[in-house]
């Protein structure tokens, strides 16, 4: 009988915590829906996580100021670090294929690159050779 009480106050509580506690519409507001024209918000925060907010306005000297000892220019008025950039990789607008990765300016297929195997920077021996992502891939 205890396990009873225990799994219908469990449910009641649950039930509780799924009822909406402000008057507040839940819901989309009239006349939009879920599809957006363009990236949603937190998409373009991920697509370059190295690009930063400083407006450069074709001045790449402010984007060496702010981000010292890295390779920064100015692309599109924001500073972008082209080393690991897909979208402005080595120079502003290059972009990497699909399937590419930009490593050290550079696009590449991290499967089958010798100096970036699997990820960027991973050399395999000098006559090896890289096989999806693994070096002397048997």
């Amino acid at each position: 009988m205890k396990v009873i009480k225990i799994i219908f106050f469990s449910m009641i509580l649950t039930l509780l915590h799924m009822i909406p506690t402000n008057s507040e519409p839940t819901g989309f507001p009239e006349g939009q829906s879920v599809a957006t024209k363009g990236d949603g918000r937190f998409l373009k925060s991920t697509v370059n996580p190295r690009a930063t907010n400083h407006l450069c306005d074709k001045d790449s000297s402010v984007c060496n100021f702010f981000m010292e000892g890295r390779n920064t220019t100015c692309c599109n008025n924001k500073c972008i670090e082209t080393t690991y950039d897909g979208d402005n990789c080595g120079a502003c607008g290059q972009k990497c294929a699909l399937g590419e990765t930009c490593c050290r300016g550079e696009c590449v297929n991290l499967d089958y690159d010798k100096r970036h195997c699997g990820i960027c920077n991973n050399k395999c021996k000098t006559d090896g050779s890289c096989v999806y992502g693994i070096c002397d891939y048997a």
